[in-house]
């Protein structure tokens, strides 16, 4: 059960399903101390938490609980079958109630697979998260004789801890439809991969089609053996959430 729980920790995290993560790791706590009810009832928050968080990510609604995952079958991202296996389950998930004695191990270990089943279930809706690599390759051609670089060949530094450091050992999270990627030793954001504002701001970062790279610290892009790599200057506001005397 730990190993089942640690990769889908690392899931959730990835995709900053923080709230959903927290209560599949209550969830666990509460199976590990016997107590069944209350496991079976985080299951169900959590499997709340993750949908409604699909349904925002997928398709910009605020819709809630049995609202979100209608829209998401009405627009067609959960199949029939999907959805009506989703609703069955959400509908029995905490049944067992909250009351000590209601459930057992056995019917609570159930509950916690069929839950982590569909909580995978609602992860693989959720567009893969846009790197920097993918912004390069959708949006740039290589010169002859030379290759796009990929995450891995591609580095800067970190404004606190000063450590050069290539963006494939970077951590890299969703914050909304925002890719972050940050420090190796977990310092702060380095780069944010996100959609241009309706308005530019002035050192916010650099456009390439519909994203804007925005690197904290001079970002370099090596694009062939014996040339000196492209540079991306570092952009004065690229962590900033809002413009300078916004509301």
């Amino acid at each position: 059960m730990d190993k089942i729980f640690e990769i889908l920790h690392a899931r959730l995290k990835t995709q900053g399903l923080h709230e959903s993560d927290l209560h599949f790791s209550h969830a666990h706590s509460a199976f590990d101390r016997s107590e069944w009810e209350s496991a079976n009832a985080q299951i169900r928050t959590a499997l709340e938490s993750l949908f409604d968080n699909v349904a925002k990510l997928t398709l910009d609604t605020n819709k809630t609980g049995g609202a979100a995952r209608k829209q998401l079958q009405d627009d067609g991202l959960l199949r029939p079958r999907e959805a009506k296996l989703v609703m069955e389950f959400m509908s029995v998930a905490g049944g067992a109630g909250s009351h000590a004695g209601v459930s057992n191990a056995d019917e609570s270990y159930g509950r916690m697979l069929a839950g982590i089943g569909i909580a995978y279930m609602g992860l693989a809706l959720i567009p893969e998260l846009i790197r920097v690599e993918d912004v390069l390759i959708g949006n740039l051609t290589a010169p002859e004789g030379a290759s796009l670089p990929t995450d891995i060949e591609m580095f800067t530094s970190c404004p606190t801890c000063h450590l050069k450091q290539s963006l494939s050992v970077a951590s890299i999270t969703r914050d909304n439809k925002d890719t972050i990627y940050i420090c190796k030793n977990g310092c702060q954001t380095i780069v944010v991969v996100s959609s241009p504002e309706e308005s530019a701001w002035s050192g916010r970062g650099y456009r390439l089609g519909n994203y804007v790279l925005r690197n904290a610290q001079d970002l370099f892009l090596p694009i062939k053996e014996g040339v000196p790599p492209v540079l991306i200057p570092a952009s004065k506001a690229a962590l900033m959430k809002s413009t300078v005397g916004s509301s």
